[in-house]
């Protein structure tokens, strides 16, 4: 009997000063004035109405320059959804029910101009009881969204925020002031039988002994003297297992057993493989009154400390079905600051990324969202495991969350929606605090420290009790990583930071020192794309310097490291490419080269950069992806270190300063053991090479080792760039890795490279090209980048399995390209290096 209507079409929106809506009955449809009727626009559902506002031509692009400015307003306005519901009537028995999952932040509904519920909170569903309301014929619908609630930017007070609403929106390093409003989730209309389902919680526990999965199924329904019907089907839709269990008004279990399952697996180590249970509510007489219908993973998701860590270390060794795994991460930040306005095909392209640069967790960051049911249910189907932390931040004065007695209450009421509405997610694996929570003297805060970290603790240990907690991010004991602490910390265990390059002198010798268990937040700013900045940066403000110019401030000040990449490439910069170029080499090598330095040690537990995707298109920012949705080439650098048979090599720093280079050369094998071989080159970029070892090895599977040195005189470098190149071969796996390095004075020669010759030979295959590229003629080509040619603005994506490459005299590569919403005659690729003159690929020739 139960049926869903998505309500997502008709809507129209309106915005007033304070109470006006009222003197104007905006909750009712004027069916006699076409001028109050002009006055809406259209909206849409799920959304946000600054991205309403920016479909009607009402405000100008908050994504241009400084023009985000210009919409700050929006916020202190009164938001009237309203739309039209034509029903047939309820049948006798029926009882129908309109749910709400987000609205942003506090609304009244009203059906028919009558008031029938208040809401308030971005992250909680709101569901209203309309059987007596719902006659046949048509029906007025109407959400008044009242003015954004106040809340702290970025540098601020973390105790003044008695909201449980993301920070990011009231103004960030990475993101201007957008305070975000709207119907920001789905809205549907349920009709169901007399008896309804409250809440399906289902714990699946893997015995892998006797290899059987039992799944404790409890259900929770406004019903007494009903039944509820509990069926299991595997992945190809086939029945495994079924159970009933009499409802009596409370709470009630069954357990269903399953033989020779299929677990769900991490990325990289298995398919995900989902099961779909379906429970269907039957009154007295048999008639189904209600049902729902989950997706439920098989997996064993365990965290431990390791032998030889801290004793007051807290658990942070990832265990996935008996395997211990490397946590390979990244932090997520909303898809975008109007995050209402996210389709499916935007963010399943942004976590497809994270799939295929083999991510296992990602973090999402407590300055944002508690992500959406979309955003869980893709991570279920990757194989990627979620750390999700409450919508609470630090603060650039104090980070010390509230002790109000009311914000912790309300935060409790939140977190006890919030919970039981992402626990029955195989993807779930941590609950957390929130971002940098801090004691005033730096101190990452504990439970002990905080009445609203206990409490929510509390709800988590209550509601979803297998699932791991942290109070906060970093867990301490002490904040950063820096070189300093690394001297003076008599222990390091989950830390943050840097989040700048530091320097051709200082970058690796920091990652080399570092000593903790996990670096859940650190990272490397660079610029953004051209395609990118050419979108946002008005065209009189594409000339250098950047630094200091009012609209490239506005559009990532804080990420600015102009001066340093001039520093390293000399005062030749002389247009946004070559700088952009420039800074992108900076940012992929640096963090490459911190993610396998932390991967090198054996206490280490995992890496999650900062971060892999934007909320807004910076001209600077640490992110990997461009707010459009194409790869920098810092995505490309991390995505090999993160394969599973990886080579790479610790290093003093990017430029050899002494008389002589060396590099110690290590490599693993994350998914298995045996014998392999290594071999290291050190080649100039004439293609001459100076140095050359070998290596026979026996893999341990996840365990990094350490294989020897490769040295040569640096004489023999010509004081130029040169590579190091690394090879590694193992079962039927054979993987390469290069470091673009200097034995100058800096990375200035790059600018002055001879040319060199260049073909290229395109097959399609469908949205597949294969690029054949081959180095036909002068030097070596470094750094070379294939990069989208159309407007930013033009709508679907491309990605490439790998980027931002090295070619060397006489050698060639094979680069696969999909594209996804792309029309065939629109396809254009740009081919873009130092020494190689662009060139534009189509699929025309």
């Amino acid at each position: 009997m139960t049926s869903v209507t998505a309500l997502t079409e008709g809507w129209r929106l309106r915005g007033f000063l304070g109470d006006d809506w009222q003197l104007h009955r905006a909750q009712l449809h004027a069916r006699d004035s076409q001028d109050d009727e002009r006055r809406w626009i259209p909206a849409r559902v799920p959304g946000s109405v600054l991205a309403d506002l920016l479909a009607a031509g009402q405000v100008p692009s908050p994504y241009v320059g400084t023009q985000s400015l210009l919409s700050e307003w929006v916020p202190q306005r009164t938001w009237v959804y309203r739309t039209r519901l034509r029903t047939a009537g309820l049948a006798p028995a029926e009882r129908a029910f309109l749910e709400f999952d987000g609205i942003d932040y506090s609304a009244a509904v009203y059906l028919d101009g009558e008031r029938i519920a208040v809401h308030e909170g971005t992250f909680v569903s709101r569901t209203v009881e309309v059987t007596g309301r719902l006659g046949p014929g048509e029906h007025t619908l109407a959400v008044v969204v009242d003015p954004a609630p106040v809340s702290q930017p970025q540098v601020g007070y973390t105790a003044e925020v008695n909201v449980h609403k993301g920070r990011m929106g009231y103004g960030w390093d990475f993101c201007p002031r957008i305070v975000h409003q709207g119907l920001w989730a789905p809205v549907r209309l349920r009709t169901t039988g007399p008896l309804r389902l409250a809440d399906v919680w289902a714990r699946p526990t893997v015995t892998g002994a006797a290899g059987r999965v039992t799944v404790t199924v409890s259900v929770d329904g406004e019903a007494t003297g009903a039944s509820a019907e509990c069926t299991l089907y595997d992945p190809a839709g086939a029945t495994v297992a079924k159970g009933t269990v009499p409802l009596d008004g409370a709470a009630t279990e069954v357990t269903l057993q399953v033989e020779a399952p299929l677990e769900w697996e991490l990325n990289g180590r298995g398919e995900a493989h989902l099961y779909a249970l379906r429970v269907a509510l039957h009154d007295g007489s048999g008639t189904r009154s209600d049902d729902r219908h989950l997706r439920l993973g098989f997996r064993d998701v365990r965290f431990s400390r390791d032998a030889g860590a801290p004793a007051t270390a807290l658990p942070y060794r990832l265990t996935v079905n008996g395997r211990a795994s490397d946590i390979k991460g990244w932090n997520w930040v909303p898809a975008d600051a109007l995050y209402g306005a996210v389709d499916e095909a935007r963010l399943r392209h942004l976590l497809g990324l994270a799939r295929d640069a083999g991510v296992t967790m990602l973090r999402v960051w407590g300055g944002g969202l508690i992500e959406s049911t979309l955003f869980y249910d893709l991570c279920d189907e990757f194989g990627i495991l979620v750390w999700q932390e409450f919508a609470q931040s630090s603060s650039g004065m104090r980070s010390v969350p509230s002790d109000d007695e009311s914000f912790v209450a309300r935060m409790v009421a939140e977190a006890e929606q919030i919970v039981p509405a992402r626990r029955n997610h195989p993807s779930l694996a941590i609950w957390c605090g929130g971002n940098e929570l801090q004691r005033a003297d730096g101190v990452p805060l504990t439970d002990a420290d905080s009445p609203v970290l206990a409490a929510l603790h509390d709800v988590v240990a209550r509601l979803d009790p297998n699932r791991q907690w942290l109070p906060t991010s970093p867990s301490g004991p002490v904040f950063g990583n820096t070189l300093d602490s690394v001297r003076t910390s008599p222990e390091q265990h989950d830390v943050h930071g840097p989040w700048e390059h530091q320097g051709l002198a200082d970058h690796y010798r920091l990652y080399d020192s570092g000593r903790g268990l996990l670096l859940s937040e650190f990272g490397v700013e660079g610029m953004s794309n051209v395609r990118a900045i050419e979108s946002v940066v008005p065209a009189p403000e594409h000339a250098l310097p950047t630094a200091g110019n009012p609209v490239w401030d506005h559009l990532g000040r804080w990420w600015n490291n102009e001066p340093l990449v001039r520093q390293a490439f000399g005062d030749a910069l002389t247009d946004l490419g070559a700088l952009s170029r420039a800074s992108q080499f900076l940012q992929a090598d640096g963090l490459r080269y911190a993610v396998e330095a932390n991967r090198r040690r054996p206490e280490s537990c995992g890496v999650l950069p900062w971060q892999l995707n934007e909320s807004f298109p910076n001209g600077w920012c640490t992110s990997a992806v461009d707010y459009f949705g194409e790869p920098k080439a810092a995505y490309h650098y991390v995505r090999r270190a993160y394969r599973p048979l990886h080579v790479c090599a610790a290093l003093p720093a990017p430029r050899v300063t002494g008389d002589e280079f060396g590099a110690t050369v290590w490599a693993w094998w994350d998914t298995a053991s045996g014998p392999g071989s290594v071999t290291a080159r050190v080649v100039r970029l004439d293609g001459r090479q100076v140095a050359e070892a070998h290596w026979a090895t026996e893999f341990v599977e996840g365990r990094p080792q350490p294989l020897g040195e490769i040295r040569c005189p640096a004489g023999e470098l010509g004081a130029q760039p040169f590579l190091l190149d690394l090879s590694v071969h193992a079962g039927t796996d054979s993987r390469a890795n290069r470091y673009l390095l200097t034995a100058g004075h800096d990375f200035q020669d790059l600018l002055a490279l001879p040319p060199a010759g260049i073909s290229t030979r395109l097959h399609t295959t469908g949205a597949t090209w294969t690029l054949r590229l081959r180095h036909e003629t002068g030097p070596a080509i470094p750094f070379l980048r294939l990069l989208d040619a159309r407007h930013a603005a033009e709508p679907g994506w491309l990605t490439w399995d790998d980027n931002a490459i090295d070619l060397l005299p006489g050698e060639e590569r094979v680069l696969h390209g999909r594209w996804d919403g792309v029309a065939p005659e629109d396809r254009r690729v740009r081919l873009d290096g130092w020494n190689v003159s662009a060139q534009l690929i189509t699929e025309a020739g």
